[in-house]
């Protein structure tokens, strides 16, 4: 046991060493240069002919960088020994879960982008591990199957249960589950990619949204239970070990905060031990700070001001809650954080002159930089610009 906990201060005294250095780097006293970032879902290629498409328009349109989505729910779109084939490449159907299609989507990627001197970031949706009503094939080794134990556990007891469009997460308390992740950015740290970009990287605070679906007849009470994550054994006993029998909503809050923190840290030190200096970590994070580490347990503030992240991409995607999200960002980033680390991210769904409107505040607001999203909203059938994508990017392309 001596021995055991020794490795775990050394672990940590390397993790802390991490932020530290990110800390520095990003203190430079030189301006860093802007971000404008697109996000590329999972949902945007099935072929070789779409990626290439994609990258060549992303850096026609005048983007620096792209979030190129490589993994999904617990399946992939690049060579891996720890997750099966996404399905998607090879017909779209659950029973062929695992099938190589053949091509590998993010080599490629990376390939089309080169000369064209565009970074690319492995995007990884991080605690989602199975989305549908069919389960996947036993044989393709899916997490679903086959680690069923690592899945988060409701406040009446049950395993969370994935519904037709959204997501059952796995437990970030478990090491288990923080050991398979780092393992898959070892992997993508094995190409030559420019960052890791991180989403999904949250408690899911909002299920109660979905969960009709699984529970058609509980109340209004039992459906909030069933989005109540998480109850397992091993969150409990954590707890307990922390806190003694009489835990209060707000220890609740630090512990559920700090198990999500540490997988962040823990995929810090992969990125630095594989590619020091060579690859950026970003996260994705919600819009309001403030109720993301309240209800989601993402302390996005405090990743970005211990430097565990080159950036934080906000998801800002409201309207009329824009300026105030904007404000609240930037109170809990710190001044000089908010301009080296933090992305601004604009929903293109919204409409066009919102959309204008939102990229002059994030260029006025002093922030790193925006991001967009997403691609299928500036470029429609066979890969053309939309109506909507040629008034976007062309404010893009003029830096106005």
């Amino acid at each position: 046991m001596k021995w055991r906990k020794t490795g775990w201060v050394v672990w940590f005294g390397i993790v802390a060493a991490v932020s530290i250095i990110r800390g520095v780097l990003n203190a430079s006293s030189s301006p860093p240069p802007p971000v404008c970032a697109l996000w590329v879902t999972r949902f945007d290629y099935t072929t070789p002919a779409d990626v290439r498409s994609i990258i060549d328009n992303v850096a026609a349109a005048g983007f620096t960088d792209v979030f190129f989505q490589v993994r999904g729910n617990a399946t992939v779109f690049y060579k891996s020994e720890l997750e099966p084939w996404a399905f998607e490449l090879s017909g779209n159907k659950v029973e062929i879960l695992g099938s190589d299609p053949g091509w590998d989507p993010l080599q490629l990627a990376l390939d089309t982008a080169r000369p064209h001197g565009l970074r690319v970031h492995a995007y990884m949706n991080v605690l989602p591990g199975w989305k549908g009503l069919e389960d996947p094939p036993p044989a393709a080794g899916q997490l679903w199957t086959a680690h069923p134990d690592w899945f988060m556990v409701d406040s009446l007891g049950q395993k969370m249960l994935p519904t037709s469009g959204w997501y059952s997460f796995i437990n970030p308390v478990l090491p288990e589950v923080r050991a398979h992740l780092r393992g898959i950015v070892a992997e993508l740290c094995q190409y030559e990619v420019d960052g890791i970009h991180l989403d999904y990287i949250r408690y899911p605070h909002d299920y109660h949204l979905v969960a009709r679906q699984r529970y058609p007849n509980a109340s209004d009470e039992e459906i909030m239970r069933h989005a109540d994550y998480s109850y397992d054994p091993a969150s409990q006993a954590a707890l307990f070990d922390r806190y003694g029998w009489n835990v209060s909503k707000r220890q609740i809050t630090k512990f559920r905060c700090d198990s999500v923190t540490r997988v962040v840290r823990d995929i810090s030190y992969v990125v630095q031990l594989k590619k020091p200096g060579r690859c950026l970590l970003t996260a994705s994070v919600m819009d309001n700070p403030v109720d993301g580490k309240t209800h989601a347990y993402q302390d996005s503030g405090a990743w970005v001001r211990q430097g565990l992240v080159d950036w934080v991409v906000q998801m800002n995607y409201g309207t009329t809650s824009f300026d105030r999200y904007l404000r609240a960002m930037k109170k809990v980033a710190g001044r000089r954080k908010f301009r080296s680390s933090v992305v601004v991210g604009i929903n293109c769904k919204n409409d066009t002159a919102d959309l204008l409107a939102q990229l002059d505040k994030v260029r006025a607001s002093g922030s790193r930089g925006v991001s967009l999203f997403s691609y299928s909203f500036l470029f429609g059938e066979n890969h053309r610009e939309t109506e909507k994508g040629r008034i976007l990017l062309a404010k893009i392309r003029s830096g106005s």
